[in-house]
Parts: structure tokens; C-alpha cells; sequence
């Protein structure tokens, strides 16, 4: 018998049991600016097939011992939030990140944020939020794409219609649906033990290491923090000009300039070798119902002051990488072990999340893929970005994951947009902060970055 439900994956009952440690700690953000703003009811319209999309979803579980929990399809609309005070065109970031701040509750189907406003000079800003327990950057473009379609070609608001049928329900059954909880406990038994198998062979293998995080300094906060965030633009030729003059590729530069700011403020020593994580997508397609199905692939850089990083010394690494995340053997026991975890009761992660750590370095470039959802009802927007969103969490838990620097772009084929959060509160305290060192690692490496939105 086939399991009927739409079953959630390892990495979504990751950031699920994430949420409960951290309330709306990421979310996946994309924002658009306007040139002329689109009435209330236009972007309401297009909220609404999103609602019926494929991030419409809600999370539910069941009693049954080691059977997953489920999508379901929304029972609630979106609404979109509309604000009369105009934006500034120096605020535009700070808006973003206040429209991010909302009670997500993944059981009942509060799961994102659409909310427009009017900008000072006449146009429109517009961003939509979605929970990473619901979305990840994959699955968050797949449902504007459909959205966007559907909407352009005045297609009537439909789960059965849309990429929401790939959401999944629950049985009208009862009989059915406990059959199905049965068979996915079974096969979890049987995922566990296999990975505990696997685990066992793969025990001497080990993944890149990683730096500890320097005790000192260790500043004053009043409250809570998040991380400084900027969204800066610099000229795709000048990328593109100086990966051909060192022997790598664009992808290359974003590594070497992460890697540079996580050196500059002074996490690494010249010479260290930075454990950089390189997200890659494992999403098969248009038929892949996942929420979250995105990997990290582990490198090693040289961390080298004044712009000296070796662009051909990264490449090589990608490369290397990618051959051995095809290799099972070659796979941390850790990974092998994700149906354990995901029968883990709360508190017992909990418990064991106080050694968990996050990337020092993560560099997600994507390319063009973004202007994929540039235009609207025909309207094409000035600017759109795509970015993840960090909440507020206590100074220390901050501290605790260990957090450096995360890099995500994307282009227009002439501008690139660059989102740079430092994640760690000692050393990038204030958005200042972070600009100032990000001014001189991009001059070091003769580019000029240009903020935006701040």
C-alpha cells in the first residue's frame, strides 16, 4: 500500500522543531520595487493564488509512533497588509526586515507575509515572506512562477489547478489515513536502521573542519540581536573581469569575498584554512513536492588578506566537492543518520542542539534565476531580490551557533545583488560595522559595492 500524504522531509522537520526552539528565526523574503504602484486589489488577487499554491501548506501530525507529520492545504487566506507611509529609498531595508516580524503558526497555516506600501519617490515597494518550515529558496520561487502564470493568464484560484495539488491533503478516510501513518512507521523504522548501517561503515569518515570561534571580544547587548544585514550592487563585467584574471569563475569571487570579510573581522588568522559551505539544490523538477530540499557542499579556502585569495585553489574545491557528495562512502556518518533525527522528541534536540553549530561561511549564488519572477501582470518591477530573512534570537544563542558570514546573489545579467548578513554579534555588531569592512575587502578586490536600500 502507497503512503497517501505528502510526508514532511528530514530538513523540514528540522526547521519545524527549529521554530518551536525559535519562533520565525529564517523565513525566505522576496521584495520587488516599482516604478508606478498597483492598486491594493491587484496584489490581492495575485496573493490568492499563492494562497492556493504550492507554499500553501500547513504542517499536521499524528499520534501514531514514528510516522512523519504531513502537508495539508491552507484552511486560511492571505492577506495582503497595506502600509500609507511611504518609504524611503534608505529604508527600504529596514521596512523589509519589519514586514518579516510576524507570528508564524505552521499548524493552523500561518505561514507568510505579503504587505505593499508606497515609496517616496511615487513608486511601490512590495515583499512577500514565507516561513523556511514551508519554503525553501527553491520552493519559494516555484510558487511565484505558477502564481504569476496563473495570474497573468486570468486563471481562476485553484488548489487542483495549480502547483498547490503537489501539496497533498489528508484521506477523507480515516481507515486510510492510519494505514497510511502505519506504512510511513514502517518505513522509518526501516530508513533508521539502514542509516544506522551506513552510519556504522562511514564511521571514519570525517567532514572539513571548522574554526572555533574566538572567545574575545565579547561586547554588550541590550535585548535581543540579529544579524547586520546589507543588500549592496556591483557590476556583473567587473565580477566576470576578475575571475577571468585569476583563473576562476564568478561563483569563485563570491567564495573569495565571504571567506575575506570572515578574515577581516578577524575570526580567521591569515593562512587559516575556512570551512565555506556551498548550498546545492536537490530539487528534481517541477514534480518535487518538498518544501525544503537543498544541501550545503563543503569546501576548504586559504584565507589571505589584501584580495590574495586563490580563485583556482576554490574552483578546484567546488569541483572536488560535487564528485564526493555522489560518493555514499565518502558521506559524514551524521548525514546517514536523519531518519534518528527526525524521530528525536523535542526535548531531547533540545538538549542536543546546544552543540550545534552553524556555517562560519555560506556563499548561495543564483544566478539569473531570480528575474524569473520580476514581472507581475505584466508590470516588470525595477528591482526584485531575493534573500533569507534572520530574526531576532538572544545575543548568545547567536554566539553559541558559532555563525560568520552568509553571502547570497543574484543577477540581472548586468548587476549583481549581493545580501551579506554577519551573523556573529562581536564582530559585525551594527550594519556600519559590516559596511565598513565590506568597502574594503571589495576595494582590495577592485570593485565598489553600492548600497542599496539603506
Amino acid at each position: 500500500m502507497l503512503d497517501p500524504m505528502n510526508r514532511l522531509t528530514a530538513d523540514d522537520d528540522l526547521f519545524v522543531k527549529l521554530h518551536h526552539m525559535y519562533p520565525n528565526l529564517l523565513a525566505t523574503q522576496v521584495a520587488w520595487v516599482f516604478d508606478e504602484p498597483l492598486p491594493r486589489e491587484f496584489w490581492q488577487k495575485f496573493t490568492d493564488h499563492l494562497a492556493h499554491g504550492f507554499v500553501a501548506r500547513r504542517v499536521r501530525k499524528t499520534r501514531i509512533p514514528f510516522a512523519r507529520p504531513w502537508f495539508d492545504q491552507l484552511q486560511i487566506p492571505i492577506i495582503v497588509n497595506e502600509d500609507t507611509e511611504p518609504v524611503p529609498a534608505d529604508g527600504y531595508l529596514d521596512w523589509l526586515w519589519q514586514k518579516g516580524d510576524f507570528e508564524v503558526d505552521p499548524y493552523n497555516g500561518v505561514i507568510a507575509n505579503v504587505c505593499i506600501a508606497p515609496t517616496t519617490d511615487g513608486g511601490q515597494i512590495v515583499t512577500y515572506v514565507v516561513s523556511h518550515i514551508i519554503a525553501d529558496g527553491g520552493a519559494g520561487l516555484r510558487a511565484l512562477k505558477d502564481a504569476i502564470a496563473r495570474f497573468d493568464a486570468d486563471l481562476p484560484v485553484s488548489y487542483e489547478e495549480s502547483s498547490g495539488k503537489q501539496v497533498g491533503t489528508t484521506p477523507d478516510s480515516k481507515l486510510v489515513e492510519v494505514r497510511g501513518h502505519l506504512v510511513d512507521a514502517g518505513r522509518q523504522l526501516r530508513a533508521a536502521g539502514i542509516g544506522l548501517g551506513r552510519a556504522w561503515k562511514a564511521r571514519h569518515v570525517t567532514g572539513k573542519p571548522r574554526n572555533p570561534r574566538p572567545a574575545e571580544p565579547r561586547l554588550h547587548f541590550d535585548g535581543e540581536w540579529t544579524p547586520a544585514s546589507v543588500i549592496l550592487e556591483v557590476p556583473v563585467a567587473d565580477v566576470e573581469r576578475i575571475a577571468e584574471q585569476r583563473g576562476g569563475t564568478v561563483n569563485g569571487v563570491m567564495v573569495a569575498l565571504c571567506t575575506g570579510l570572515l578574515g577581516r573581522s578577524g575570526r580567521v588568522t591569515e593562512g587559516t584554512k575556512v570551512r565555506v559551505e556551498v548550498p546545492h539544490a536537490l530539487r528534481s523538477g517541477d514534480g518535487d513536492a518538498s518544501a525544503n530540499n537543498t544541501t550545503a557542499l563543503p569546501i576548504q579556502v586559504t584565507y589571505r588578506s589584501g584580495g590574495k585569495i586563490d580563485l583556482v585553489e576554490i574552483r578546484d574545491a567546488i569541483r572536488t566537492a560535487g564528485q564526493a557528495y555522489k560518493d555514499p562512502s565518502r558521506t559524514p556518518p551524521i548525514q546517514h543518520l536523519q531518519p534518528i533525527q527526525m524521530m528525536l522528541p523535542l526535548p531531547v534536540l533540545r538538549y542536543l542542539s546546544r552543540t550545534a553549530k552553524n556555517p562560519e561561511a555560506l556563499v548561495s549564488n543564483m544566478g539569473e534565476v531570480i528575474q524569473s519572477v520580476s514581472t507581475i501582470g505584466g508590470v516588470k518591477a525595477r528591482i526584485v531580490v531575493g534573500r533569507p530573512r534572520l530574526g531576532l534570537a538572544p545575543v548568545d544563542l547567536y554566539r553559541s551557533l558559532e555563525a560568520g558570514v552568509n553571502l547570497f546573489t543574484g543577477n540581472d545579467g548586468k548587476t549583481m545583488m549581493l545580501n551579506i548578513n554577519g551573523c556573529d554579534p562581536d564582530r559585525f555588531p551594527t550594519r556600519e560595522s559590516l559596511q565598513k569592512m565590506i568597502v574594503d575587502e571589495f576595494n582590495d578586490w577592485g570593485l565598489t559595492p553600492n548600497f542599496w536600500g539603506c
